[in-house]
């Protein structure tokens, strides 16, 4: 039981230290608690602020396109224009953009695919996020999610 309560401790105490710098003055005065239940609803009455991180890396288009190769294997977030290409979908900086970076979406569920496909038309402002990786021999974005705007 009482090392259950150390474990919590170092998560509250590592959950804290990763909080803004208004919180390090109640780190400090929970830190002096002796009593380990007290000292424990100090560190939880903490309020963290923020979000957590995205796994999804944001990267420009512009950039991915510009620097497609050093970005294999990473899961990114790309903003721009999404238009039909036969079996995959196609992104690139705006409408009349012809130098595209192909979508492979087939890992999306079909029901999101059938609905973003209804919603998007002929093309769209969307968000992708996924994995950069060879898609129809070049490199491409393997999609886990994808948001008309």
């Amino acid at each position: 039981m009482n090392s259950h309560r150390t474990v919590i401790l170092l998560g509250a105490i590592l959950l804290a230290a990763s909080a803004h710098a208004q919180t390090r003055e109640d780190i400090l005065r929970c830190r002096e608690i002796v009593d380990t239940e007290r000292r424990l609803a100090c560190y939880d009455a903490i309020e963290l602020s923020g979000s957590p991180r995205s796994k999804y890396e944001l990267v420009d288009i512009s950039e991915l396109k510009g620097f497609a190769l050093s970005y294999r294997g990473h899961l990114v977030e790309v903003q721009g224009w999404v238009k039909p290409g036969g079996d995959l979908l196609l992104i690139g900086v705006d409408e009349a953009d012809e130098s595209t970076i192909p979508i492979d979406f087939q890992a999306i569920p079909r029901r999101d695919r059938e609905a973003f496909l209804q919603e998007c038309g002929e093309g769209c402002q969307a968000t992708v996020q996924g994995r950069v990786r060879p898609v129809n021999f070049t490199t491409g974005i393997v999609a886990d999610a994808m948001i008309a705007h």
